[in-house]
């Protein structure tokens, strides 16, 4: 019948403009993970603090801690290695009992000449427990910019100061964040081969590429730099009105934005070394992000399984068939191409990303830096020193993954964040669910719940 032709090619018409759109995307991700991480770093150790401190200002890093994290002393320690003229590092611990306190006391004790301080005890002012635990540092803080940086990453020396100057090169600058990666350390295993993979391709290439197109805010609260005096304009409570969401990343990103800051996302990195994470516990916790981001930024979270590399190619391949009035490959033969090419980029820009090119390595035994941590050297992660067939089977999984994944987030509401169930709202917010122990197991048992 004439209307199905219609509606064939129309279809098909629409499925095509996707495919293509989702290629120009990609490949505005892997041209700019290429430039930024395939150059050498800016000269460091930068100019002696006295040319340098006219003009870079006081940074205040914020890090909230929970437990000892995977390699912890060497990501905390590198707060304080910073080769930067004037800043201050306020460490935040809920729990007077937590392990991290006697580890990071040790450290400060180590670096005497860097003020520090460690806050012990939260705020409790809404359902997030990394910003209540931020609260109190946050108003004691010594300078205006604040770099809010997670306890389980490492960062390089030089990273505050290519911040800073990117806050210095263009006034409407408000915002500072850095791409996220992950390193499997040993010993092996599926979900922390799965976070490595996924951070250093398919995140990374969209993370990028939205930033570069800068449409909208797009932020990952593993390292981000605002300034307090510009976030208590988007509201007077400051970080404690952020403490109603579990996504506060985003949503402080988005609040900056519209108040008409712009987001700089320069060619640093920070590095977080995960083991022993399980598939079952890699699956959840994607679930988790999807389920916490769904109602944020909707539209964009609905459409993403068109993102991947299966269903946009089978999409591209329909069109094929359709608009091909001689093909010169048949439409199965399109999507095999079509997928080779996904994986063949994915795992240039995964080697580019890895290759840790713009990575100041401190080895020297003149330098007054500790030796680089091995899981932050070139090529250390996991996947990279494996060779290319383990590459690629934790690639075809990842990718596998990506609908059920996406299926199971939208199909619930419920999400598990540090031992703590939370109920997620359409506006966005969080509710903590207060359950007895036999209700939450039985809440944690259903497949519907991470």
């Amino acid at each position: 019948m004439a209307w199905a032709a219609v509606f064939v090619r129309t279809a098909a018409g629409v499925f095509g403009v996707w495919y293509g759109t989702v290629w120009l995307v990609c490949c505005i991700g892997y041209y700019q993970l290429r430039k930024k991480f395939s150059h050498k770093p800016r000269p460091f150790p930068p100019p002696p603090a006295s040319a340098v401190s006219r003009t870079l200002p006081g940074i205040s890093i914020l890090r909230p801690l929970k437990g000892i994290d995977t390699e912890f002393e060497a990501c905390v320690s590198s707060a304080f290695e910073q080769a930067y003229p004037t800043f201050e590092i306020l460490l935040c611990v809920d729990d007077a009992e937590d392990p991290a306190i006697p580890v990071v006391r040790e450290i400060m004790a180590r670096y005497p000449s860097v003020p520090s301080r460690l806050f012990v005890g939260a705020e409790h002012c809404g359902v997030n427990p990394k910003v209540n635990n931020l609260v109190r540092a946050y108003d004691a803080a010594a300078h205006d910019i604040v770099w809010v940086l997670d306890s389980n990453v490492w960062v390089t020396s030089g990273a505050m100061a290519r911040a800073a100057a990117a806050f210095e090169a263009n006034p409407r600058t408000q915002l500072v964040h850095h791409l996220p990666i992950c390193v499997a350390v040993p010993p092996p295993a599926w979900g922390a081969r799965l976070d490595e993979l996924f951070m250093s391709s398919a995140h990374a290439k969209f993370y990028t590429a939205i930033n570069t197109v800068a449409v909208a805010s797009c932020v990952m609260g593993k390292s981000n730099l605002f300034r307090r005096s510009v976030l208590n304009k988007v509201d007077p409570a400051g970080i404690r009105s952020f403490s109603r969401f579990i996504a506060e990343d985003q949503m402080i990103g988005d609040g900056i934005w519209k108040q008409g800051g712009r987001h700089a996302m320069d060619g640093d990195r920070v590095v977080q070394p995960i083991a022993n994470t399980s598939l079952k516990e890699y699956f959840f916790r994607r679930t988790r992000w999807l389920r916490v981001r769904k109602y944020i930024v909707t539209a964009a979270t609905l459409v993403e399984p068109m993102t991947e590399c299966f269903l946009c190619g089978a999409m591209g391949a329909f069109a094929y068939s359709v608009f091909s009035s001689s093909p010169l490959i048949s439409a199965p033969h399109f999507f095999l191409l079509h997928v080779a090419a996904w994986a063949a980029l994915d795992y240039w820009i995964f080697c580019s990303i890895h290759s840790s090119t713009n990575i100041e390595l401190t080895d020297s035994p003149s330098s007054s830096f500790s030796p680089t941590p091995y899981f932050a050297r070139p090529n250390a992660a996991m996947a990279a020193h494996s060779g290319f067939p383990t590459w690629l089977l934790t690639w075809f999984l990842r990718e596998s993954l990506a609908l059920p994944i996406w299926i199971t987030a939208m199909l619930g509401t419920r999400v598990e964040w540090r031992n703590r169930l939370f109920y997620i709202k359409p506006d966005s917010t969080a509710v903590e669910i207060r359950a007895s122990p036999q209700a939450r197991r039985k809440v944690l048992g259903s497949w519907f719940t991470s």
